[in-house]
């Protein structure tokens, strides 16, 4: 790579990173954020105190005193006698609420206007008596009950210990960084290359420099506006932390623990080279895009979340072949290993041979952007269909 490629390469970088990063916008951007965030949560605690309330319940005045017991925790118990259910049942139907509880012969029965929405806390509470009333009847006392409910102790030990939860933590946080990055490229490659090839503008600007230098330009500039962001939002995130740990007292020590420096320079890398070789892949699928209004490849460009997601399997499993060849396969690698790697045994030459392949499939993808994307601009009326690409792409 001669010094003119490099520069012609850092140009078209800087000049995208400084088309879509704009600060101002993403602190706005964060600011409405934090605007639904607020109002979400103070919706979410007036609905949740709401359901938080007790609900009143209606018991015939003969019920035991152990149902009273059962229900006072969760209900506010009214009584009536059983020659009132009448009047009962049509003073319901004109305030369309209200719910009469009794007993039978065979457990309970229920009257309510509509299904109570506590439903779950009323099976329980009648869980509990009816459990209480079985330990009596058969003369067992709740001390035995106890003892034989006891869960058998194991004492555990294993030759091979996994990363702790810490661990998994991160390479959580960094596979959702990863994630993030792809969606943000999506957006990006799509009005950076569309937007440009309908204005016409491209076949100008290709002119002047090799189509090779353009799209790897595009691909560095916007993972750098990805991570730019993804930065932004870093920031006012541990801003917003340290906040929050200042007023309540919390011991910020948690948070700290998960930081492991050389788990985050792993994860990062790993990271990294998952959003350059996605984004060379959207920038592939856009230069094939002239109208993506009317072009049916649009919703292919939705494929990378699909493997992004993926990687989510090896956290259940890390041991069965599915994830080891997801820890491997280029697509997943880059959020599968670093999961794989902190949930189970990997093998030292596991980790740099995933990064090293890694590595060279988006080294091959972006010769393919950059080839699809010449073919494209050759290509004049109407849009051209995979088959040509692909024939095309042969022949070159």
């Amino acid at each position: 790579m001669n010094h003119k490629y490099l520069k012609q390469i850092i140009t078209v970088t800087l000049w995208e990173y400084k088309r879509f990063f704009k600060l101002r916008n993403e602190l706005l951007g964060i600011l409405f954020l934090a605007l639904l965030g607020f109002a979400g949560g103070g919706i979410g605690t007036f609905f949740g105190r709401e359901s938080n309330e007790k609900t009143e319940i209606t018991i015939f005045e003969n019920a035991s005193e152990e149902l009273r017991n059962s229900l006072a925790g969760s209900f506010i118990i009214n009584e009536i006698s059983p020659d009132e259910k009448n009047r009962f049942t049509e003073s319901m139907k004109v305030e369309k609420e209200g719910m009469l509880l009794w007993q039978t012969e065979d457990g309970f029965a229920l009257l309510a206007y509509k299904e109570p929405r506590n439903i779950n806390m009323l099976q329980n509470s009648l869980n509990e008596y009816r459990m209480i009333r079985a330990l009596d009847d058969k003369n067992i006392s709740p001390e035995d009950f106890g003892y034989v409910m006891q869960p058998a102790t194991i004492e555990s030990e294993y030759i091979f210990q996994p990363q702790s939860r810490d661990r998994k933590i991160l390479a959580g946080f960094f596979a959702g960084l990863m994630f993030m990055g792809v969606f943000l490229g999506f957006a990006y490659q799509f009005t950076a290359i569309t937007g440009e090839k309908q204005l016409k503008i491209t076949e100008q600007i290709v002119s002047a420099i090799k189509p090779q230098v353009w799209m790897d330009g595009k691909i560095l500039g916007i993972t750098l506006t990805g991570l730019s962001s993804m930065l932004t939002y870093l920031v006012i995130g541990s801003l917003v932390a340290a906040i929050y740990f200042q007023f309540t007292g919390a011991s910020a020590a948690r948070i700290l623990s998960i930081l492991h420096l050389p788990s985050i320079i792993l994860f990062f890398a790993f990271t990294m080279m998952g959003i350059l070789m996605w984004n060379s892949i959207m920038a592939a699928l856009a230069s094939a895009i002239t109208d993506p209004n009317n072009s049916g490849k649009s919703s292919v460009m939705m494929i990378p979340s699909l493997f992004a997601a993926a990687a989510i399997l090896v956290m259940i499993e890390p041991d069965n072949n599915m994830a080891i060849f997801l820890s491997w396969f280029p697509l997943t690698s880059a959020s599968a290993m670093p999961m794989r790697w902190v949930s189970t045994e990997v093998g030292w030459w596991q980790l740099p041979g995933s990064f090293l392949l890694l590595c060279v499939t988006f080294y091959f993808l972006r010769k393919l952007a950059a080839k699809i994307f010449r073919i494209s601009i050759l290509i004049s009326g109407k849009e051209p269909t995979w088959a040509e690409i692909y024939k095309m792409i042969r022949q070159d």
